[in-house]
């Protein structure tokens, strides 16, 4: 199966997410009882909402990829490859013990495929 790393991108956001919902779920009713608007009130608060953004925007990630795999017979453009590589060990070298390990078969991949070629547009 070829086209398996933008479903792995966002069964791992998928994931991340529901680990959010699960962990988080106090500091969740939290945000809401407050109000929503400038509800942070504390680091715990602040770490629960980035925690659930990220898994968002992977999955978002993981919707492109999946684009390219679909569109473009696989071959994702370099820069995602690289920008979700250096993404991914910054997340290891930070949080070592976290899920970001997760990322590295599909961006493994990504970075092993042949990426697409630089398309110049010529003007009219």
């Amino acid at each position: 199966m070829k086209n398996w790393r933008g479903f792995w991108l966002m069964a791992v956001a998928f994931i991340h997410t529901v680990f959010a919902l699960l962990m988080f779920a106090d500091d969740y009713r939290s945000l809401y009882d407050n109000g929503i608007i400038n509800s942070i009130t504390s680091v715990q608060v602040h770490a629960a909402v980035w925690f659930f953004l990220f898994g968002q925007v992977l999955f978002i990630v993981g919707l492109l990829v999946r684009h390219y795999e679909l569109a473009m017979d696989c071959k994702i453009p370099r820069s995602i490859s690289i920008n979700l590589l250096l993404l991914t060990v910054i997340g290891v070298v930070l949080m070592p013990a976290s899920g970001f390990w997760l990322i590295f078969p599909a961006v493994f991949s990504m970075l092993l495929t042949k990426p697409l070629p630089i398309v110049q547009v010529s003007g009219e």
